[in-house]
């Protein structure tokens, strides 16, 4: 696990590639290494945590006419060691890593199939003057990267793309919007201008100055012959124990993360089953009644755990900026700050963790699975005429505290939310699952933008609308259709994208069991019920751990990992963040929003709906953004 960055078509001195990996010193603080041919640099810093002692990088080849670097954990690299050994291979490392160069010699960039793990890595052939560049299935590993003029600069983060002065630092419009409406940037844009982002299941080939992207990996919609219920318990039941198993292969301390809910637990049971020692547990909450850490609590009691947690407090956001440096990119969710202090506890104790992350996209976790699926089915049951005539009006009578209570989370839905709702039921009418599903997901809608941007900004953003609609034949295919949305940017761009720039920015390693490519393979093809059923989610989750952890667990609703940020704002740090980064010359001097549209969301956060919060906290954030990485403002942390 490491930082790796690199460069082609430039004739750079080693300096370059110094400050590349140095500023990447976080994500691997044990080791670096650097390798340069002409205009080809690449470089490194190590998080060593396999072949420890031997294991360092760039490694190359038996003729030494091949180099390769690699940030991320090749799970099944000993099985291909040995089928590699036995075509007459040559290893001189017990390294992960290595297996990859020499796949490349037999399979050429065909190689990266056999890879069974996480990984962005770069392979530079110097017989062919050829770079090939290749990032996981799913995108647990990040990998961004610059072409311009035949030059090409690629780094595990941004910031080291930008210690190249050949990178302009401009922010991009269009991304901007998209950052409105999500929350994150979704790929393979970036937030700045000309950087972007390797998508999932892709390889970048670069020769003579010119790049050639090309996809390896698809999720793929099934509708094929199913088998019996009996045979995808267990063979899911098989699958997630291989996964976990497989993801315990280290040789530093490893622990684990644990929320008290279905997904972590099922974690946390299965590698107690497997260690001779208690797992070393970590969990964060907030100090209320409702929060996560009781049962987290509970579950690491039960289980024997070696439990630590924390609590976050509004006074803990003071490290939003230097969380934000860490991102790249800005994510619009205060769950970036526990996120970083569970990260930050964790290493105090071990460099390796397992967490639950995955199992919502891949087993249809979320609340909204459930609201998209209801509404289809509603709208196939009410006819049209009652619905706009009779049901949307009287919801939009319906006092607001009603509401909330049909409304699975815990901070106040409102007007704001009610909106919402009103909205979305009218956009279900299209069967346009991709619209759905985004605007589920979002936080600003098109009339929040229209009257937050400013004219320049609203005249450079008109565009034209796309035609997704969809009539899957029956609630199966639906709820399919529905969780292959999130292959496409929700999961790398900001599930994942979160998960691997909050751990590594304190050195450490976070694995994703869910996340397997073998497990969700099987569970793409695996039959809807069996993931939704009805108002019951994760199944085939629920039924296993019925047998590892007898009791209410498996019974339990998902509880929302709430952070009350509405009432973060009142006082301390994030008030005094409102009122720098949300001022009105803040506001003019970006020249990006209309003041009295931005002061109106200020004072909408006294209305304590929580819709209105998340809108001022992603405002905040991308200001800061904005001052670190475009202004280059100092002393912001």
């Amino acid at each position: 696990m490491c930082g790796i960055c690199g460069y082609a078509g430039l004739h750079e001195s080693e300096s370059l590639l110094r400050r590349m990996t140095d500023i990447m010193e976080h994500r691997g603080p044990d080791d670096h290494g650097f390798f340069r041919d002409n205009d080809i640099g690449l470089g490194m810093r190590r998080l060593s945590i396999i072949d420890v002692s031997g294991g360092q990088q760039p490694i190359m080849n038996e003729d030494e006419n091949m180099a390769v670097i690699c940030n991320g954990e090749i799970y099944n690299y000993r099985e291909l060691t040995e089928d590699l050994k036995e075509k007459g291979h040559i290893f001189s490392t017990k390294s992960d890593t290595e297996t990859i160069i020499h796949l490349y010699e037999e399979y050429s960039t065909e190689c990266v199939k056999y890879l069974r793990g996480i990984f962005a890595f770069a392979v530079y052939d110097m017989r062919r003057k050829r770079l090939f560049i290749a990032r996981d299935r799913l995108g647990v590993k990040p990998l961004y990267y610059w072409h311009k003029n035949h030059k090409l600069v690629f780094a595990s983060e941004i910031k080291s793309i930008l210690e190249c002065e050949d990178v302009p630092r401009d922010p991009c419009i269009t991304s901007i919007d998209n950052f409105l409406s999500l929350r994150y940037v979704p790929g393979p844009d970036t937030l700045f201008a000309g950087i972007n982002k390797l998508p999932p299941g892709h390889l970048m080939l670069w020769e003579q100055g010119n790049i050639k992207i090309e996809r390896y990996w698809a999720p793929e919609l099934y509708s094929g012959k199913y088998k019996s219920d009996t045979y995808y318990h267990e063979r899911f039941e098989a699958l997630l124990s291989e996964s976990v198993k497989i993801r315990l292969m280290s040789e530093v301390p490893l622990g684990a993360y644990l929320s008290g809910g279905l997904d972590s637990s099922a974690i946390v049971s299965l590698m107690s089953k497997m260690s001779s020692r208690p797992v070393k547990t970590f969990s964060v909450g907030f100090g209320r009644h409702d929060d996560e850490l009781p049962a987290a609590r509970a579950i690491a009691r039960k289980l024997g755990c070696d439990h630590s947690e924390i609590i976050c407090s509004p006074e803990d956001f003071e490290i939003l900026p230097q969380i934000i440096w860490n991102l790249d990119e800005p994510i619009g969710d205060a769950i970036i700050v526990p996120m970083y202090m569970l990260s930050k506890l964790a290493k105090e104790q071990v460099s390796v963790v397992l967490s639950g992350e995955g199992a919502d996209e891949i087993m249809a976790g979320y609340f909204f699975h459930k609201v998209m699926l209801l509404v289809r089915r509603y709208n196939r049951l009410v006819p049209r005429p009652i619905r706009e005539g009779i049901v949307r009006p009287l919801i939009g009578r319906i006092p607001a505290f009603i509401l909330n209570k049909m409304f699975d989370y815990p901070g106040t839905l409102g007007r704001r939310g009610r909106r919402k709702l009103l909205d979305y039921l009218k956009l279900a009418d299209s069967n346009k699952i991709a619209d759905e599903y985004l605007f589920l997901i979002s936080l600003f809608d098109e009339r929040d933008k229209a009257s937050l941007y400013s004219p320049d900004i609203n005249a450079k953003l008109r565009g034209g609308t796309s035609d997704n609609s969809v009539s899957p034949d029956a609630d199966a295919l639906y709820i399919e259709s529905m969780l292959m949305e999130q292959y496409n940017h929700w999961l790398p761009d900001d599930i994942l994208m979160k998960q691997d720039k909050m751990s590594m920015a304190n050195s450490i390693e976070a694995r994703i069991p869910f996340l397997d490519h073998v497990l969700v393979e099987f569970l793409l093809k695996t039959p809807s019920h069996l993931k939704l059923s009805g108002i019951t989610n994760k199944v085939l989750l629920r039924d296993y751990l019925k047998k590892l952890v007898p009791g209410s667990l498996c019974r339990q609703k998902k509880k929302a990992f709430y952070i009350p940020i509405e009432q973060y704002f009142k006082k301390g740090f994030l008030r005094e963040m409102l009122e720098t980064c949300l001022s009105e010359s803040s506001v003019k001097r970006r020249g990006f929003f209309n003041w009295e549209a931005v002061k109106r969301f200020r004072g909408s956060i006294d209305e304590n709906e929580f819709l209105f919060g998340k809108q001022v906290f992603a405002l905040i954030t991308m200001e800061i953004w904005f001052r670190i990485y475009i202004d280059r403002e100092k002393g912001l942390f």
